[in-house]
C-alpha cells in the first residue's frame, strides 16, 4: 500500500521492460515521512518477482516475492544504519558491494537499497564510487535520502536524481480511508496534521502518537506567548532528551511549513529558518539545544 506520484511510478516501471536498457543507480530524495523507503522497497519486490506480467507490487504468490517478505531475498539487500546515533559501517559498505557481484540467483537482478545514505561518511562513499561508475550487469542501486547535500558532488552526479514531495490533504485523506479502515473525519483530521507525508500520517494512526505530536506543536504555541521566563522554564523542563528535542524541532517545522503557506509572515519565515538551523546543529553536534533554543525564542519576541 503506497500513496505515489504517477510520474515516478512510470518512471520505474519502466524498469520492468527487459528491452530497454535502464540506469543502474538511482537517488530517491526528498523529506522524511514522505514515502521514500516504501516506495524503494515495494518497487524491488515488483522488480524481483517471478511473474512474467509484473506489477509494481510484486505477485505476491511466486517463491520471489515470499521470500522477500521474510527479509530472506537472495538477490536483495537493505544497507542501513545500525541505530539513529551511527553512520553505516565501512565493512558494511564493502560486503555490499561484494553482494553486487554476485550473478542473481532468483530473479533477473541483485538489488541494493542504501537506506539514510547520508549516514555514509567520506570514506564510505568513496568506496562506492567505482561501483556506481561501472556498476556489475544486472545490478541495480538505490540510495534513499531526506538529506542530498549531505552526499559528495562525486556521488550525486552519477546517480538518476527522483524527487518525492508532498501528497496534498485529499489524496492522502482518500488513501487512508482506502487503506486503512478509517472514517473520512478522522483521515482528515490526520492528513492535516500530517501536512501532506504519508509515513507521518500512518505513524499518527496511532493514537499515543497523535497525543504527542498534539502536544509537541502545542508546545511551540505555548512558548511563543510566554515570556523570556517562562520560555526558559519550559524548555528546561520539557527538552532535556537530545532525541525528544529532535523529534520536536522536527513537528514545529512541520507546524511552521503549513502556516507559510497561507502567510507570508516574515517573523515566522525568520523563525522557521533558525529553528531549521538548529535541527541541523543539534542533529549533528553536541550543540546545547536549551541555550540554542532559548536564543532562538529571546530573539523572536524582539
Amino acid at each position: 500500500m503506497i500513496l505515489l506520484d504517477n510520474r515516478i511510478k512510470t518512471f520505474l516501471e519502466g524498469f520492468f521492460n527487459p528491452e530497454i536498457k535502464q540506469i543502474q543507480s538511482l537517488l530517491f530524495y526528498g523529506e522524511e515521512n514522505i514515502g521514500k523507503r516504501t516506495t524503494a522497497l515495494t518497487f524491488a519486490k515488483g522488480l524481483l518477482c517471478q511473474e512474467i506480467e509484473k506489477s509494481f507490487a510484486g505477485c505476491e504468490k511466486c517463491q520471489s516475492c515470499l521470500m522477500f517478505e521474510k527479509n530472506l531475498h537472495p538477490d536483495f539487500l537493505l544497507l542501513e544504519p545500525l541505530n539513529d546515533d551511527t553512520n553505516i559501517k565501512i565493512e558494511n559498505v564493502r560486503q555490499a558491494i561484494e553482494f553486487l557481484y554476485y550473478k542473481p540467483q532468483l530473479s533477473s537482478w541483485r538489488l541494493l537499497i542504501i537506506d539514510q545514505a547520508d549516514r555514509l561518511d567520506e570514506n564510505a562513499q568513496n568506496t562506492f564510487l567505482k561501483t556506481i561508475e561501472e556498476p556489475p550487469p544486472h545490478t541495480l542501486i538505490i540510495f534513499i535520502t531526506s538529506y542530498p547535500q549531505k552526499l559528495l558532488p562525486t556521488i550525486w552526479s552519477r546517480l538518476m536524481p527522483i524527487r518525492f514531495h508532498r501528497s496534498s490533504v485529499l489524496e492522502l485523506s482518500n488513501f487512508l480511508v482506502s487503506n486503512y479502515q478509517i472514517d473520512l473525519k478522522k483521515a482528515q483530521e490526520v492528513s492535516q496534521l500530517a501536512h501532506g507525508k504519508v509515513g507521518l500520517a500512518i505513524k499518527l494512526l496511532d493514537s499515543s502518537y497523535l497525543r504527542t505530536v498534539k502536544n509537541q506543536r502545542n508546545s511551540l504555541n505555548k512558548l511563543l506567548k510566554s515570556d523570556f521566563t517562562q520560555q526558559s522554564k519550559d524548555i528546561r523542563n520539557l527538552y532535556q532528551d537530545r532525541n525528544e528535542v529532535i523529534a520536536t524541532l522536527k513537528n514545529w517545522l512541520d507546524l511552521l511549513h503549513s502556516e507559510l503557506q497561507e502567510t507570508n509572515d516574515t517573523k515566522r519565515v525568520k523563525l522557521a529558518k533558525e529553528l531549521l538551523k538548529a535541527f541541523y546543529l543539534i542533529s549533528e553536534s553536541n550543540t546545547s539545544s536549551r541555550l540554542l533554543l532559548e536564543n532562538i525564542f529571546l530573539n523572536y519576541a524582539h
